[in-house]
């Protein structure tokens, strides 16, 4: 089985030449793969591993509108390849939270070499609904588990920011939004943007459209 893993990784790393470099230039390793379980419909549904390209990244912050006074959290961050990135584009603060103890380990790993000195980041290992998010402004998820998930992050998120008086909307950078309904259903979200797929020269990647959304229970101005 690792011999398997490690042969992916490398393989890759030779298709996505573009991602290798820019984890040699962050001083990390964020290749890697960890399967899925249970199925669609059921509660304890997740999707499995693989990292997102780094450009397709790149423009989701964009388009999101990363902010140097942002507290970034990627909820499902694997390897954190999209933390490192946030906080290289300037987020104030970049957070990761990861279910599965073998990637939370590594993303620490790469915490710990990574050339981002000075920064604030972070990865913590455990269930996403319990992950206090009040001070967050931008949240990521790559559609990694199910409905009845996202709706109760979207509650819990909820009543923290209520009991925290949170002053600054929540953004939230939704990439392949399978569940973009439970977002719009939950009653205090408007889509404000979208990005569509994008394919790259020189990478086998997949790539997906990403929406963006924006509470409304704050006032614009009181970001």
């Amino acid at each position: 089985m690792l011999s398997g893993l490690r042969n992916r990784n490398l393989s890759a790393r030779l298709l996505q030449p573009a991602d290798e470099l820019w984890d040699r230039r962050l001083g990390i390793s964020t290749f890697g793969h960890h399967p899925g379980s249970g199925g669609p419909g059921e509660r304890e549904w997740y999707m499995h591993y693989i990292p997102s390209p780094y450009r397709d990244i790149f423009d989701v912050l964009e388009i999101a509108g990363l902010r140097s006074d942002d507290v970034f959290t990627d909820l499902g961050c694997g390897l954190g390849r999209v933390v490192f990135a946030a906080s290289h584009r300037g987020a104030r603060r970049a957070e990761g939270v990861e279910l599965i103890p073998a990637l939370a380990r590594q993303a620490q790993d790469n915490r710990a070499r990574t050339r981002l000195e000075g920064k604030d980041i972070a990865f913590i290992q455990g269930n996403v609904i319990d992950h206090d998010i009040s001070a967050t402004t931008l949240c990521y998820m790559f559609h990694s588990f199910g409905h009845q998930i996202v709706a109760e992050v979207l509650d819990k998120a909820r009543h923290d920011r209520r009991t925290a008086g949170a002053r600054r909307p929540l953004r939230i950078a939704y990439v392949n939004p399978v569940c973009d309904e439970v977002i719009r259903d939950s009653g205090w979200f408007r889509r404000v943007g979208q990005l569509p797929p994008r394919t790259q020269w020189l990478s086998s990647a997949d790539h997906y459209r990403t929406t963006i959304w924006q509470s409304t229970d704050c006032s614009p101005r009181g970001g």
